[in-house]
């Protein structure tokens, strides 16, 4: 099975590319080319062989290539706090802009890819040390919770 993973250099992505070489897929990766994601990819190559596409998720035309060939796309990249919040275009062009052209990419494939949008570490906020298994019961944000 062929996977795109976009913002495979992320938090997240990076975690991801591993278990997808683990397992065995053929993974084409998507992210921003600049020294962070360089260094990255230079210790991930270490984990087994993965196509790296270097490009701005934002690009039209970009996605419209990235999606061919092509049986499941996991969809991570984003800008995420603190640049989000000094960013806040930035972020939005990138957040929304970014996911409308892999959507409106895949819409337009003969026999579309089967898509996985996730979210990112920055949905759990601000957390520091050792987090305690919750209940389902328990509130959101169970540390930064105030009675």
């Amino acid at each position: 099975m062929r996977v795109l993973l976009t913002g495979a250099f992320g938090n997240v992505g990076q975690s991801t590319l591993e278990v997808l070489l683990k397992k065995g897929y053929s993974v084409k990766c998507f992210d921003l080319k600049n020294p962070r994601n360089l260094k990255i990819y230079n210790k991930m190559k270490k984990l087994g062989y993965f196509d790296t596409i270097w490009g701005d998720i934002r690009d039209k035309e970009v996605t419209d290539d990235l999606v061919k060939d092509v049986d499941v796309i996991i969809h991570l990249a984003a800008i995420i706090p603190p640049l989000a919040y000094d960013k806040p275009d930035l972020a939005y062009d990138v957040n929304v802009t970014g996911a409308t052209n892999i959507l409106r990419a895949v819409e337009r494939m003969e026999t579309p890819s089967k898509l996985i949008y996730a979210s990112s570490i920055a949905v759990h906020g601000n957390r520091m040390g050792h987090i305690p298994p919750t209940r389902i019961s328990d509130p959101i944000n169970p540390l930064e919770y105030d009675n």
